[in-house]
């Protein structure tokens, strides 16, 4: 399908969100992702194509994706989509994925590292829309690399407004893992896990809750490669 670009935001200084809109009203499950591609010149070994998550809601009706940008550093992808001008389209298939929440009565721990935060805002915003955020048991567990946490200002609100929803910022040096994990969350052992990051968080963490006797049918995982 061809998308629309319409905008972009800068979330931090090194992240930014960009607004497409589809062709017709498009249909997608909050926590899935969309296969993009931008066509430019001189495109590096990375390719004119990428997997990003769909960090909008499906009510929202339009697609947001959320990256971060590494300046000239950045791949040749990133730079043409931090250079597309209103109007511009972008090609993209169809939504896909399996990162999704199928038990709204199970106790989640959302685990998220940098940029992996953004299926869960999707869900996060799909839920707080359908009235469920105050119903589903949700913590949050957001690791990141320093105090420009992308989204805070969203899920702060979220935090203040349900019970049902806590979140616990994990800035390095402190690091997200079992010892961790066993101090933040009260009985965790009988909750499911979501867990979405660049792979050595992502593998690390679901190593330690293997390992500590959660079974891997209550882990589900979203590696972001290469952001």
């Amino acid at each position: 399908m061809i998308l629309t670009f319409i905008e972009k935001i800068e979330r931090t200084s090194d992240c930014f969100s960009f607004f497409f809109q589809p062709p017709k009203k498009l249909e997608w499950i909050a926590g899935q992702y969309m296969q993009f591609t931008l066509a430019h010149d001189e495109p590096d070994d990375r390719g004119v194509s990428r997997f990003f998550t769909i960090s909008s809601a499906p009510h929202e009706e339009i697609i947001m994706i959320t990256t971060r940008f590494a300046g000239h550093t950045s791949s040749t992808f990133k730079k043409a989509l931090m250079s597309l001008e209103r109007g511009q389209n972008i090609s993209a298939f169809e939504p896909q994925g399996e990162f999704v929440l199928n038990d709204k009565d199970k106790n989640y721990i959302f685990v998220a590292g940098g940029i992996g935060i953004t299926p869960f805002r999707s869900i996060l915003a799909d839920l707080e829309y359908k009235k469920m955020s105050g119903k589903v048991q949700i913590q949050l567990l957001y690791s990141n690399r320093d105090n420009e946490i992308v989204f805070k200002d969203e899920i702060d609100n979220l935090a203040v407004s349900y019970n049902s929803f806590k979140v616990r910022y994990i800035i390095y040096p402190e690091i997200c893992d079992i010892g961790l994990i066993r101090v933040a969350v009260p009985f965790y052992r009988e909750k499911t896990y979501y867990i979405s990051g660049p792979p050595g968080l992502v593998k690390s963490v679901e190593e330690q809750l293997l390992a500590d006797g959660i079974r891997q049918e209550e882990i589900m995982l979203d590696y972001f490669p290469g952001y």
